[in-house]
């Protein structure tokens, strides 16, 4: 059965014209020097391609963070945490059934160096919520309280503390992870084959 699929996430997830207005994208038509530049070889395209899925959302804006520790050139609106609440204040999980959302990200977390912190499930604060660990659980939480299923793709290469604390949460929280291996990139980036390689193991995964 076709399910409804909704995805945050950051550059890894971005193409230029399929994302929100005003949201940064890494990959694009007009970009040849980026690692992909063809829309049907993200990893998103070619994974919906082999589910059948149907996406309603791709909410994924390059450069962006989990936290509320934000590159100084984005937005504090552009955070992981800030995108999630504005979509459940505008009834949009209300108005769109949601079967499936797909979180990939911590990846600039990790390479700005935002302050890790410690796991938190509940009544978390404005500079807690700078931090990434805190911030992944207040997503996952919310996130869970308006679509049927979560689960997050953990990136290769992040900070092992980081890792760590998004397993740990999800465990706690009882959302699944997929632990994503041996991605081709280029720049840090997934080149074609690193885009195939992350839509089959979501596939599989979730498939």
């Amino acid at each position: 059965m076709s399910k409804n699929v909704f995805i945050m996430g950051d550059s890894y997830s971005t193409y230029g014209g399929q994302i929100p207005e005003g949201y940064h994208a890494y990959y694009h038509d007009n970009r040849t020097d980026a690692p992909v530049v063809k829309l049907e070889n993200t990893w998103w395209r070619v994974f919906l391609k082999k589910t059948g899925f149907r996406l309603v959302c791709n909410d994924s804006f390059s450069g962006s963070t989990l936290c509320n520790t934000v590159r100084e050139t984005l937005p504090l609106s552009s955070s992981f945490i800030n995108r999630m609440d504005k979509y459940i204040e505008e009834n949009f999980f209300s108005e769109n059934k949601i079967d499936l959302m797909l979180i990939f990200g911590g990846t600039n977390d990790s390479w700005i160096n935002a302050p890790v912190g410690e796991l938190c499930s509940s009544d978390w604060t404005e500079e807690q919520l700078k931090c990434v660990l805190p911030a992944f659980c207040y997503l996952i939480r919310r996130a869970k309280e308006v679509v049927g299923e979560v689960v997050v793709l953990l990136n290769t290469g992040l900070k092992p503390e980081i890792t760590d604390g998004f397993r740990d949460a999800c465990e706690q929280a009882g959302v699944r992870y997929l632990y994503l291996q041996e991605i081709e990139k280029e720049h840090g980036h997934p080149t074609e084959v690193g885009m195939a390689q992350i839509a089959e193991q979501v596939a599989a995964f979730v498939g």
